[in-house]
């Protein structure tokens, strides 16, 4: 939403109701099966994704979890008031609706990643980052992990905190979050320290700041003592810390992999489509990168194409989309609709500027007067718009109507 282009406007989408009206939808219906199968370790959000879309192409998917639910992140460590647990319950019970069969306590271990490699025709690795990173700097045993910290906190074994002062090392948005959490159970101070300019950016950190997060850089910890209750600073400077938690990010666990799967600095490694070297096995998400969940679940979309086109001897060919400068749309078309704090599905689909249905508004076709354009329905069921160069005379009615400055005139040479 703070990118959104309606926001230049007047107010950006409601992205947030649209998730909740998301709520009251069924699971669409999927393609007749294919007879493929794909196993799919890892049950977060790039697991997911990547599950989904393949069930949805008729593919038999087993989805292997480590844990005893699916959701990874999602589930154990993006905080409930961001992330409702109403609203990741029922989007994860479609999964069931798809047809997805989902094996959860299931660590994967060198023995079963055979079996599961034997038993089916493409794996996906999708085990994501858990194993949170450390700085082996003097006390660091004595230092809480991020990542370990927001799992209890979301599994309802928080740690009372109440009147401590808590420093958190890594001042990412992932550190905002749990600075967020230390107050919301007790802490009295939290300090978020980092060797350089904080890389938390929008509402976590607008939120940790809000709830009187101190934010210090650069400091790179020398020690932690946890009986003097400092962290000292090679800059020779300390601070009191009843607890500490690291926050520096994560590093997967990938000791189940062949040696067929080649793997580089404890990432797996991939091209741009998610195929690793075995030419049966992809992986996506934070196994192969640090990555937001976002990435994780576009890569999922991706490798899921990728494996439909190869599993079905078709030709993969990426969805292109071209991003539209700011400074080329046309405001005027939107002054039709206009923000309403009562929220309406179809309306605020209409009040979208450039990534929906207005790149299919029509109006180039209703306004040159001469037929030159015309709309062409695809055998892949989309559309395009195609110009006629022996009907069009340049008058450029149709790029100044336009409201997503899609439409370009040329000179003629």
């Amino acid at each position: 939403m703070t990118d959104c282009t309606r926001g230049r406007v007047d107010e950006p989408l409601n992205i947030k109701e649209y998730g909740s009206a998301a709520l009251n939808l069924k699971a669409p219906k999927k393609a007749k099966s294919t007879g493929q199968s794909i196993a799919i370790i890892g049950g977060g959000p790039g697991g997911l994704s990547a599950a989904w879309q393949l069930g949805l192409k008729g593919h038999k998917v087993d989805l292997y979890e480590a844990s005893d639910k699916i959701g990874g992140k999602l589930e154990m460590c993006i905080p409930r008031e961001r992330l409702p647990k109403k609203i990741l319950d029922k989007e994860l019970s479609r999964f069931a609706e798809l047809g997805v069969k989902v094996h959860v306590k299931f660590p994967v271990d060198k023995k079963k990643f055979e079996k599961i490699y034997a038993d089916h025709d493409i794996v996906v690795v999708a085990v994501g980052a858990h194993e949170g990173r450390v700085i082996p700097f003097p006390g660091h045993e004595d230092v809480v992990a991020g990542i370990d910290y927001l799992k209890e906190v979301n599994f309802g074994k928080p740690k009372n905190l109440t009147g401590k002062k808590v420093v958190v090392i890594g001042a990412g948005n992932v550190g905002m979050d749990i600075a967020c959490q230390a107050y919301d159970h007790g802490a009295a101070s939290v300090i978020a320290v980092d060797v350089q300019k904080p890389a938390s950016f929008g509402k976590e950190q607008e939120m940790a700041k809000a709830k009187g997060t101190e934010i210090l850089f650069p400091k790179v910890t020398e020690k932690y003592d946890a009986k003097a209750k400092k962290l000292f600073f090679k800059d020779g400077t300390s601070i009191d810390a009843d607890m500490v938690i690291i926050s520096i990010g994560e590093k997967p666990v990938l000791d189940f992999l062949p040696q067929s799967v080649n793997t580089e600095r404890g990432y797996i490694t991939v091209n741009d489509l998610g195929q690793t070297s075995d030419v049966k096995v992809f992986a996506i998400g934070d196994a192969t990168k640090p990555g937001l969940v976002t990435h994780a679940i576009g890569q999922g979309k991706v490798a899921a194409d990728v494996i439909n086109a190869q599993l079905m001897n078709t030709d993969y060919a990426p969805e292109e989309r071209r991003a539209i400068p700011y400074e080329r749309i046309k405001t005027q078309y939107y002054e039709v609709c206009r923000f309403d704090n009562k929220f309406s599905a179809k309306k605020e689909a209409d009040r979208c500027m450039s990534c929906g249905s207005c790149r299919d508004c029509g109006m180039c076709v209703e306004t040159c007067y001469y037929g030159a354009i015309t709309r062409k329905k695809l055998p892949n069921k989309s559309f395009e718009y195609v110009v006629d160069e022996s009907k069009c005379i340049g008058c450029g009615f149709c790029a100044g109507i336009c409201p997503c400055g899609v439409w370009e005139m040329k000179e003629n040479v």
